[in-house]
């Protein structure tokens, strides 16, 4: 298991040196100790830690209080804070900067690991919380934007227009923090042959574009080695891509998108089987049942865009 990064802001040496070995005997990685506010935030943006241990008297210009508040508003990492004494004064200020605990000293160990894993697990939850919220929004969003284009009541298939499902897609990749989204498309060539196509692309920052890559033209699922995909899609199974439940020979398509994990799912037409969608990762990432299921409703909307004109 990964060791949590801990942060430790102390402007007394011995006090931060014994909190470190304390820290470091608990299994947790301490990434830096600093003497003043300013150096905590520089040390936060550089290390981005799990926790911050702090000092709420710091005797520099920014105490521990105004650190604390900043740390939360800049980078939404959790702080704990590190006592003596307290006035009422300056815990009426500690208060706002919303801390996920307070330890007194001299503190107890056994105290301090409780207060850390208390804060570890609340923070986490939170931020599952809000990611929950955020793609819930942007699905939302989407079913609205399906309803305006519905109103057109035709229900002949249309053709593929990127701008159209623009508003749909790049909303739920944002909200997903996902590397990329493609969306392959299938049909028969003169020859009667299956092929399928990438007919769009989206992708974050740093994502290098495949959209145009000749090898994403009219291939085939055997050029690829995914036949098993296929067959799982045609049935409204999704497709779960990490490298553990990949074959080595089906992670070509993956190495020709620059991606390494993400989720197959298939878009359906009138119950016609139509194509896939693909939300990839740059990392190797494993997405929770909630993630899945509003990706589910992303490609039955995409599914549902595509059969109105």
């Amino acid at each position: 298991m990964e060791k949590r990064a801990i942060l430790i802001v102390e402007d007394e040496a011995i006090v931060a040196n014994d909190i470190k070995e304390t820290l470091t005997g608990l299994g947790y990685e301490v990434v830096g100790i600093a003497k003043s506010g300013e150096l905590a935030l520089e040390k936060v943006k550089e290390f981005s830690p799990d926790l911050v241990l702090m000092d709420i008297h710091l005797a520099t210009n920014m105490d521990g209080v105004e650190t604390a508040g900043k740390i939360r508003i800049l980078f939404d990492i959790p702080v704990i804070y590190l006592t003596a004494y307290a006035d009422k004064e300056l815990l009426d200020r500690a208060k706002v900067t919303e801390p996920y605990g307070y330890v007194l000293k001299p503190y107890d160990e056994r105290e301090l690991h409780s207060v850390i894993e208390m804060a570890l697990y609340k923070h986490r939850i939170e931020r599952e919380i809000k990611k929950r919220d955020a793609i819930l929004f942007a699905v939302s969003s989407a079913v609205e934007w399906l309803l305006r284009i519905s109103r057109a009541k035709s229900k002949a298939p249309r053709d593929f227009d990127p701008s159209d499902i623009r508003d749909i897609l790049e909303p739920i990749g944002l909200a997903l923090d996902a590397g990329a989204i493609g969306i392959f498309k299938e049909s028969i060539d003169p020859d009667g042959l299956l092929k399928v196509s990438m007919v769009y692309d989206w992708g974050s920052p740093v994502y290098h574009p495949g959209l145009f890559k000749p090898e994403l033209k009219q291939f085939t699922y055997q050029a690829f080695n995914i036949n098993r995909w296929h067959d799982l899609l045609v049935k409204g199974e999704v497709v779960p891509a990490t490298p553990s439940d990949l074959f080595a020979e089906e992670k070509l398509l993956f190495t020709l998108l620059g991606v390494k994990s993400g989720l197959i799912l298939p878009v359906f037409i009138c119950d016609r089987f139509w194509g896939f969608i693909g939300f990839f990762d740059l990392e190797e990432r494993v997405r929770s049942p909630d993630e899945v299921e509003a990706l589910r409703i992303t490609a039955n909307l995409l599914g549902a865009a595509l059969g109105y004109r």
